[in-house]
């Protein structure tokens, strides 16, 4: 088989990360060209690994998205240039893997001769303003961060009218608009036969987008060889509507578990282009204190107790527990607990000990700090407190370098006391001159591939499916009241 594969790629920092680069040699161990096409400039060491590895490489200008990356490359390809090949793949980066062989995975749809086009996974019929422009109505469709493509289509005029009429996308959403959702509807009212590679049929009734849903099923029974690495970073909010909110989770889980996937590679990259809260709330990077670490398991720790304006020296391989005073004694509820557990880690030996033993245990933690007390009005007041100080945040993040993206609706942490790994710090830490500057911590942890790990106590822990279970319910009472009061201005119209 003469397989040819337009790889997508976009990296704001122009890296071809470890994945990226995972990917293509996967698809040339298998046998296929590669046409590496990025959106923008690659810097040099990313530029000659992908010709090292033997892919053509297209850099373009940073527009259109997607659809103008593929558009692009297939203009450069040329319906001459394709007359020998068998299949044309159009894979975008957004795509992970693969963590299965490849071969064994063509082979499966070379054997489906009868097909003009397929791809990897579809996403069911759902009704969607956003991405379903005015009609509000996104068909089923297969996903196109991966199509496979027959002569008979790529060679036909209907296809090359296609993409020469195509408008290029200014955003994510006209991209999903113009193209995802409309492709495979268009090249089926021709006559042109489809399927998908993955079958989740019986999933239909219970997620319209099982890739995000439930990869690890995917993975584990359904014989997918991708998974998406928006996983590790989309919208909790969106997740709890549609899932349990574990999916990532369980897809780091069994990733570690099952393959020899560069997966901690993965979220090294994605800290440095996606804020540090998004991944922390999908892989939910929490862990419970222990009265005190398993018997000989504890890495020593070195208290420093800072001072506003000293700098701190760091030694490789170490763990550092940072203290400070409280800049007053707590007023509210929400203070004191939050002091509580900061003092526990400054002054109780075995407390802080286990706090070590649970960041030196994930090499993909920087720091840990105790994770900020969950009721309402902490929130609220934490909350207005965030507002407030993010645009001197990122301005001071800015002059140190820090260019890692700040979710402005999710706080970084605040605490009087962390742990920190001092090699998530190759150039030191930044200047602590003011209480404030401690929340450039993180950032400068990120913005080196580390994460940071909040510490709940074992009573917080405990308590936790009681708070989460009252909440769910009170917001149903709030949504129900809220019905209610429509309905019965409904009925006050009516009346008049």
């Amino acid at each position: 088989m003469n397989r040819t594969v337009i790889y997508f790629h976009y990296d704001p920092n122009g890296q071809a990360d470890t994945a990226c680069l995972f990917a293509v040699r996967a698809l040339l161990a298998a046998g296929a060209k590669v046409l590496f096409v990025t959106n923008g400039k690659l810097e040099a060491a990313s530029r000659a690994a992908v010709r090292q590895m033997g892919a053509r490489l297209l850099e373009r200008e940073n527009t259109g998205m997607d659809v103008g990356a593929y558009r692009e490359a297939l203009f450069a390809l040329g319906r001459d240039g394709l007359s020998g090949v068998d299949e044309l793949v159009l894979m975008n980066y957004t795509l992970a893997g693969p963590v299965h062989p490849l071969e064994p995975f063509f082979a499966r749809m070379d054997a489906r001769p009868e097909l003009d086009f397929w791809g990897l996974t579809r996403h069911y019929a759902m009704k969607s303003r956003r991405f379903g422009g005015r009609r509000g109505q996104v068909p089923e469709h297969i996903q196109s961060h991966f199509l496979a493509l027959r002569p008979r289509l790529f060679l036909s005029n209907a296809f090359w009218d296609y993409w020469q009429q195509m408008p290029l996308p200014q955003g994510y959403e006209q991209s999903i608009q113009n193209h995802e959702t409309r492709f495979t509807a268009h090249f089926a009212a021709l006559g042109y036969r489809w399927d998908t590679a993955v079958d989740t049929e019986d999933l239909a009734e219970i997620f319209v987008n099982p890739i995000m849903a439930c990869p690890a099923e995917l993975l584990a029974r359904r014989g997918c060889p991708f998974f998406k690495r928006r996983s590790f970073f989309t919208p909790y909010a969106d997740e709890l509507r549609r899932t349990d909110g574990a999916a990532a989770w369980e897809l780091l889980q069994w990733l570690k578990s099952n393959t020899g996937f560069p997966v901690e590679e993965l979220i090294r990259s994605l800290l440095r282009t996606q804020p540090l809260a998004d991944l922390a709330r999908n892989l939910h990077w929490h862990a419970v204190l222990p009265a005190a670490p398993a018997s000989g398991t504890a890495p020593k720790v070195r208290l420093v107790r800072w001072n506003p304006g000293a700098r701190v020296e760091l030694h490789p391989g170490e763990i550092v527990c940072l203290a400070r005073p409280p800049a007053r004694p707590p007023r509210t509820a929400g203070e004191w607990y939050a002091c509580r557990t900061a003092r526990l880690l400054a002054e109780d030996a075995a407390t802080c000990a286990a706090a070590a033993a649970l960041l030196a245990a994930d090499p993909l933690m920087g720091l840990a700090v105790p994770a900020p007390p969950a009721c309402g009005s902490v929130y609220a007041l934490r909350m207005a407190r965030w507002k407030q100080a993010l645009p001197d945040l990122c301005a001071r993040a800015k002059e140190r370098g820090l260019r890692v993206p700040i979710a402005t609706a999710v706080p970084l942490p605040t605490a009087d006391t962390v742990l920190l790994r001092a090699d998530a710090f190759p150039q030191g830490l930044p200047p602590l001159d003011t209480p404030a500057d401690w929340q450039l911590l993180f950032l400068a942890a990120q913005s080196n591939g580390y994460g940071t790990l909040q510490l709940l106590p074992a009573s917080a822990a405990a308590a936790a499916p009681e708070r989460m279970s009252c909440a769910l319910y009170e917001t149903q009472d709030m949504a129900e009241s809220g019905k209610n009061l429509v309905r019965a201005l409904r009925r006050r119209l009516r009346g008049r």
